[in-house]
């Protein structure tokens, strides 16, 4: 019985039509993920490189921590069905809004249209998401499923309010 799942291992590993397996094959039924992201932000002719977190939880939730300069957080944002909370640590400003009142400058103005764009199809190991004059090609790496996570976002009260 070894020797047979030694060999039906080996016969396997030997097919060369193998199929490779997306990182984000779970797309289409996760409760959870969370994951680290790197990518680039293209606007206009320049370019931005930045790394981060992404938390979600299935049309409840995303929450996203961007790195762009020297490793440091930059943005916050918690976007729930309702309600955009963005803080922006370099500026110490942030937005609170309605999600509602984004859909001015967003495409897809509700929590599951914006989850469909941040995790794509599940058949790549990469996210393009085109908005506006905007380009983000997004990698996820170290991606867990269906782990439950917390949502943490603190607006200091010395940071200054913005609207959109």
């Amino acid at each position: 019985m070894l020797m047979a799942m030694v060999l039906l291992s080996l016969v396997s590993s030997c097919d060369s039509t193998k199929k490779v397996v997306s990182p984000m094959a779970h797309v289409a039924d996760y409760q959870w993920m969370t994951a680290k992201m790197n990518g680039e932000l293209g606007v206009g002719e320049e370019e931005f490189s930045f790394t981060g977190n992404i938390r979600m939880k299935r049309d409840s939730t995303v929450w996203m921590s961007i790195s762009a300069f020297m490793g440091m957080e930059s943005i916050r944002t918690l976007i729930t069905q309702d309600s955009v909370v963005m803080v922006n640590r370099m500026n110490q400003t942030y937005l609170q809004e309605p999600l509602s009142a984004m859909e001015q400058t967003m495409q897809t103005p509700t929590l599951q249209g914006i989850q469909a764009l941040l995790l794509g199809d599940g058949t790549a190991d990469h996210v393009e998401i085109q908005w506006g004059h905007y380009m983000a090609k997004i990698r996820y790496s170290d991606i867990h499923w269906d782990e439950p996570t917390n949502f943490p976002i603190k607006i200091n009260k010395n940071y200054q309010r913005i609207k959109p």
